[in-house]
């Protein structure tokens, strides 16, 4: 009887064994399996980054689509919005009150300097400091015109900017999510014979493809 239970308990702990493995297994081909049938397109990256930040989001979910992917790209999605956020906000604030200092100086130039259309602009005494600006009693410089109008510039191609370089790094990034690296990547040299009157050195680039076929490209250098 102790024989049977202690048959019974070995047979028992080899098919909870085989069946662990066998998940293992299975697991492991699932993932090779859903790698395989993923396929990141990079135009899609830089479509995606129409809206800021969305390509950077595809990235994201390249990576986590193959197993052993350590890059992330989520971490880039705020500093596009707060790049984009700082330089429009400052590109509104200078628009608007380049808008407002014009439309100051054509109502004095209206009105023979008389009176103050707008009262925030009452520090202005004259068509030369709502251009050129001043400084007040407190030692402020009070932007005037030209000032405002070259921000306003400045920061709407740097607005421009970051949007593009956003749509540019979405892009390359998407690139480098199916791209292995790894211990399959190596270099080597070595001497060689090409015939019987020439030496030279053989060079040979190992890399692992994406379809996981080993590809070998040999680059000779006669001398």
């Amino acid at each position: 009887m102790k024989r049977f239970i202690l048959l019974l308990f070995i047979l028992s702990l080899c098919a909870q064994t085989g069946l662990s493995q066998n998940d293992s297994i299975i697991n492991s081909l699932d993932t090779v399996q859903q790698e395989k049938a993923y396929e990141h397109i990079p135009k899609r990256s830089a479509l995606w980054a129409l809206a800021p930040g969305m390509g950077q989001l595809y990235n994201e979910i390249g990576y986590r689509k193959y197993a052993g992917k350590k890059n992330r790209a989520w971490w880039k999605i705020p500093i596009v919005w707060g790049g984009l956020g700082a330089c429009g906000y400052y590109w509104y604030d200078n628009f608007s009150n380049a808008r407002l200092l014009k439309a100051e100086i054509l109502h004095r130039r209206d009105s023979n300097n008389t009176p103050v259309g707008n009262p925030d602009f009452a520090g202005y005494s004259s068509e030369s400091e709502l251009i050129n600006g001043y400084t007040d009693s407190l030692g402020i410089y009070q932007k005037g015109f030209d000032l405002r109008a070259k921000r306003r510039d400045i920061f709407l191609f740097a607005t421009i900017g970051v949007f593009a370089l956003q749509m540019i790094e979405a892009f390359v990034d998407g690139h480098f999510v199916s791209f292995d690296v790894s211990e399959d990547l190596s270099m080597s040299w070595y001497p060689k014979t090409f015939d019987r009157n020439s030496i030279g050195v053989g060079l040979n680039f190992n890399f692992k493809a994406p379809s996981n076929s080993l590809a070998q490209k040999p680059l000779r250098t006669f001398f």
